[in-house]
């Protein structure tokens, strides 16, 4: 399927190929090299691979850069304690920016809507500080407000921190909105890479595995 690269550079599904970054192979399925390159994923399937749903919004942020950077610890000789200070200012500022709706940071993450928990799951991405993010269906499941609102900042965040964003949706319009190439596969094969300017023709070519000859 479209997303198996994705996944089995995350480690969450086997996967097969070579992808490189910057000229460098990268090792596949495993999770802790792909965050070690500098990459970050936001999953599609929020509930079972996005969130720890009983825990707060500021902890869901978190968790992944103090797994995986040991960041957010206050460190006392052999001991480590969460720096609280630290967990909430950072959650804050994205609940700033990102305009999640909540009571404050310690509310918890499973009683959000839908495109709350999808902004939640972007911050917790970038708090691992990645040169590429993978986006999987970031506007599944949520009301059309939502929708503007998620891909305004996923825009937003390829703009002003100069990331590669690779976005897979099925969602034509999206892609066309936002993207700079979009490119087709289909029956698991690359089709075409196109521009979102081409037309609704070449497009529906592509999705049916015909590419146009020029």
């Amino acid at each position: 399927g479209k997303l198996a690269v994705a996944n089995g550079i995350m480690g969450l599904y086997p996967t097969r190929g070579k992808i490189t970054i910057d000229g460098r192979a990268l090792r596949l399925n495993s999770p802790r090299d792909s965050i070690a390159a500098k990459l970050a994923f936001v999953s599609e399937d929020r509930r079972k691979q996005g969130f720890l749903p009983a825990l707060s919004i500021e902890m869901n942020m978190v968790i992944p850069a103090m797994m995986n950077r040991d960041q957010y610890f206050h460190k006392l000789g052999p001991f480590r304690q969460v720096h609280k200070r630290q967990v909430e200012t950072v959650a804050r500022g994205y609940i700033e920016e990102f305009q999640i709706r909540c009571t404050g940071p310690k509310q918890t993450v499973g009683r959000r809507s839908g495109g709350n928990q999808q902004k939640v799951g972007i911050a917790k991405a970038l708090l691992l500080e990645p040169d590429v993010l993978l986006v999987s269906e970031p506007t599944r499941g949520i009301d059309i407000g939502a929708k503007s609102l998620v891909l305004e900042t996923i825009t937003r965040i390829n703009e002003e921190l100069g990331m590669t964003v690779i976005f897979t949706s099925s969602e034509l319009a999206e892609l066309r909105q936002i993207c700079d190439r979009i490119a087709i596969v289909s029956d698991g094969r690359l089709v075409d890479i196109l521009l979102p300017q081409a037309g609704d023709e070449v497009f529906g070519l592509a999705m049916s595995g015909k590419k146009v000859e020029s």
